[in-house]
């Protein structure tokens, strides 16, 4: 595993890009103004965005999760920040790097078997009975290989550092959104923790479908539809809106034959039900999504909040960063994005040099001229044992 740490903000001319990119369309100037008049609460003013080191290979369309670091890296220590696949212009990578927080040092992995972009992940407990693979895993899920949509699902163990193939997804797609959740009370053939993928593009439109599997059955299960069928939006898994005690996946933004959207929809697996929470302020996709404690404000009481940065709604990569769950029922305005990009990856994990802390990463991706390696972040708040999501219900 190589040590690799190129300048931050790193940008590689793109001369392809993959199959969103290269059908979007300017928005009219009457519906732009119309998003730019949305406002919001403004979060704690003391809050700033600083740059780490940064991401190895340049790339966008990947994914981003936090797990435990690998054991056989010696420079990588505690908890790390995973990042997987990927577009870096000319192909789809198999690329996997993680850095570690507590040594601020990026390493190379094994490559993940399948190259494709427009993924998604989650970290979740390995699957059981598959050789090779214990612990707490790194799962990427469907995406495009370069020439079509993949079902592809493989998981990455850091206590061995070995990659498996396991059980494809029921519906092939890619630009999807997934999640870590406690599965839904009564579905078949899940037990424990689920891994969640919600909507996705196939067949030129975007799904409403959504499937769920169950680390320990092995089996994945078709779930309630997503009321708003849609590709390109940020999935998380979060205290619920409603009832801070539970778990919530929420599915974000995105867009949908109709354009970009501003939709935020939950599932709740305590019943098995979608429900509609409050719209995000800026309708987006390909946005970076992350789940931190909330920021430090007075006002803020819930027990973990969701975060999202950057996206694409028609113009060049955006600032915008948002937050729900700090003020009762809605959605409030962080500083914004220093850099403004698309198809970014973002994840919570310990701050660098400050492992005591949460931060929210904003990782790589695409400012519209070129595609970037630049890491940035934001402090969130201290760890609260809760940021994973996985309390039932």
């Amino acid at each position: 595993m190589d040590d690799e740490r190129p300048p931050a903000g790193d940008r590689v001319a793109v001369r392809t890009r993959p199959y969103r990119h290269r059908r979007r369309r300017p928005l009219p100037a009457a519906v732009l103004a119309a998003l730019l008049a949305l406002t919001t609460t403004h979060a704690h003013a003391a809050q700033t965005w600083t740059t780490a080191p940064a991401l190895p290979t340049a790339r966008f369309g990947m994914t981003a999760v936090t797990a435990p670091c690998p054991t056989a890296a010696r420079q990588l220590k505690g908890t790390c920040v995973y990042v997987a696949g990927g577009f870096d212009g000319r192909a789809a990578l198999r690329t996997t790097q993680a850095y570690s927080p507590a040594t601020g040092v990026w390493a190379t992995l094994p490559d993940m078997p399948t190259a494709r972009s427009s993924l998604t992940g989650a970290a979740a407990p390995c699957p059981q009975g598959v050789e090779r693979l214990k612990g707490e895993c790194v799962y990427a899920i469907g995406g495009n290989g370069g020439s079509g949509v993949l079902s592809a699902v493989e998981a990455y163990s850091p206590a061995t550092g070995v990659w498996a193939a396991l059980p494809g997804l029921p519906t092939a797609r890619e630009a999807l959104a997934g999640a870590a959740a406690p599965c839904p009370v009564g579905a078949a053939r899940t037990q424990g923790v689920c891994v969640y993928a919600m909507g996705g593009f196939r067949d030129g439109a975007g799904r409403d479908t959504v499937e769920a599997y169950s680390p320990r059955t092995g089996a994945w299960t078709a779930l309630p539809a997503l009321p708003t069928a849609r590709f390109a939006p940020a999935g998380a898994a979060a205290p619920c809106p409603d009832a801070e005690e539970h778990t919530c996946v929420y599915v974000i933004g995105g867009r949908d034959s109709g354009g970009f959207q501003n939709r935020v929809e939950t599932f709740r697996p305590a019943t098995g039900t979608w429900a509609t929470a409050p719209a995000l302020p800026t309708a987006r996709d390909a946005m970076a999504v992350a789940v931190a404690p909330c920021p430090p404000t007075a006002g803020a009481r819930r027990p973990g909040c969701v975060y999202t940065a950057g996206g694409f709604r028609g113009t060049d990569g955006l600032r915008t960063a948002e937050v729900f769950g700090l003020v009762r029922g809605g959605w409030a305005a962080l500083p914004a994005l220093p850099t403004g990009r698309y198809e970014l990856a973002g994840t919570g994990a310990p701050c660098p040099g400050a492992v005591e802390r949460t931060c929210v990463y904003a990782i790589g991706g695409h400012d519209g001229g070129g595609l970037l390696s630049v890491v940035e972040v934001l402090g969130a708040g201290r760890q609260s044992g809760v940021t994973g999501s996985r309390r039932g219900g």
